[in-house]
């Protein structure tokens, strides 16, 4: 069958099957391409978004308060939770499947002979749909780093780093120094560059330094206060000019990557007033993040903290709640489950272990392996092991006790979830 009368689905396959590994770190294959499709931002207002963690709701919430502002957006996040036109939306809604065909078959043709991973592939027809699209912004989110990573294709008008931590060792080093300097790979040179990291490594403000890029740091250069109802932002603009912003509202996602969007914001050169920025900060969500609801008498709640400082920030949202904690847990096996499990052992009640069936999943007995290298647990501590995670949410529902239940450890554990209790990701 000719690939150009492709469906949606059997683009995906092919994708999965056409190159030899999943992650292949380099940008000459992508450079060919990306100029072969000869793509032009020239309008648009780029921010990429690089970091360990709160990439998601920085882009959420940079895209919330740009559309209160009246502009038009454009997002690209991964992975997806449920369907694979989650990863590009325009305005917040979904790409379509004819979209995403004809973004595909534009990018087969420009490789010629070039071989693509997955992730090469869908970001290439992503920047190709953005272009054609032509928004008044496009926010972009880097998949793994940043100096490697296809995002950095493109050069940015404001680049961001939310936070550093261990993550994707093998790729990106096991130190935060050297995984901060592939992060700042997202930095150009003489254009504003914003972290949200209160203790980054020296890496990002040396390399910031190299380029003569304007780096705006979070407790020094912009800084935040909150009550109980509302914060209050301090930063400056493009010309170092004080900004400050009181009384907002609390957004449901960090309030720590809410600053640093605002700092990004102030930079862009882009026309938002205070009032944008409330309503913005109101609206913005994130699927699978903190994402709490009631099903079948049962209160869930879902979030994808898969690495230790978004399990440890996730442990201490869940400590406030003051409730038993029934955990589902299901990780990928390059992933530190150890330190993930020893961040959420002061706050879980009862344990329940899921295997995935995905490439790089680990078995529930694996999990339960790593929880009792860091529990060290009593003799009646017994957690549960499940196939998969709908069999254990079958389990935990037939259940007379009402407790909540939180599913966490992978994006693919939380779009399993979804799935298995019928409900939509967006």
């Amino acid at each position: 069958m000719n690939r150009s009368e492709f469906t949606l689905a059997q683009w995906l396959s092919w994708m999965e099957a056409s190159h030899p590994v999943a992650i292949d770190m380099g940008l000459d294959r992508c450079r060919q391409v990306y100029d072969s499709l000869n793509l032009s931002f020239e309008g648009v207002t780029v921010i990429t978004v690089a970091g360990t963690n709160g990439k998601g709701s920085s882009v959420a919430m940079l895209d919330a308060i740009l559309q209160a502002a009246g502009y038009a957006t454009a997002c690209y996040t991964s992975p997806h939770l449920s369907r694979y036109n989650e990863r590009i939306r325009f305005n917040s809604l979904l790409s379509t499947d004819d979209q995403l065909v004809s973004a595909f078959n534009a990018v087969d043709q420009a490789r010629g002979n070039i071989s693509l991973t997955y992730f090469e592939m869908g970001t290439l027809a992503a920047l190709w749909l953005i272009a054609q699209r032509k928004p008044d912004v496009a926010l972009l989110e880097v998949g793994l780093g940043g100096r490697l990573d296809v995002v950095n294709l493109v050069d940015a008008d404001v680049a961001v780093i939310t936070t550093i931590d261990i993550d994707h060792v093998d790729w990106l080093g096991d130190n935060r120094e050297s995984i901060g300097r592939e992060k700042a790979g997202i930095f150009r040179e003489s254009t504003p560059a914003v972290c949200g990291d209160p203790a980054p490594p020296n890496s990002i403000s040396d390399y910031a330094q190299l380029i003569s890029a304007p780096l705006f740091q979070v407790g020094q250069d912009f800084n935040f206060t909150h009550e109980t109802n509302s914060w209050d932002w301090s930063g400056a603009d493009s010309k170092k000019q004080p900004l400050t912003y009181t009384n907002l509202p609390i957004p449901s996602l960090p309030l720590q990557n809410a600053a640093t969007v605002l700092q990004a914001i102030a930079l862009s050169g882009l026309d938002v007033t205070e009032s944008d920025i409330s309503r913005g900060l109101t609206v913005a969500k994130v699927a699978g993040r903190m994402d709490c609801f009631a099903h079948n008498g049962q209160q869930y709640l879902l979030d994808v903290a898969h690495n230790p400082q978004s399990a440890q920030y996730l442990g201490e949202q869940l400590a406030k709640l003051k409730k038993p904690i029934t955990l589902v847990l299901g990780m990928l096996s390059d992933k530190d489950c150890t330190a993930v499990i020893e961040a959420l052992v002061p706050i879980v009640n009862e344990w329940h272990f899921v295997g995935l069936s995905v490439n790089r999943g680990q078995t529930a007995d694996q999990l339960k392996a790593c929880w009792e290298k860091a529990n060290k647990p009593q003799a009646s501590d017994v957690p549960v092991c499940h196939h998969d995670v709908s069999t254990a949410l079958a389990y935990l529902e037939q259940r007379a006790e009402t407790k909540l239940i939180v599913v966490a450890g992978s994006f693919y554990t939380v779009g399993e979830a979804y799935a298995a209790l019928g409900r939509d990701v967006i």
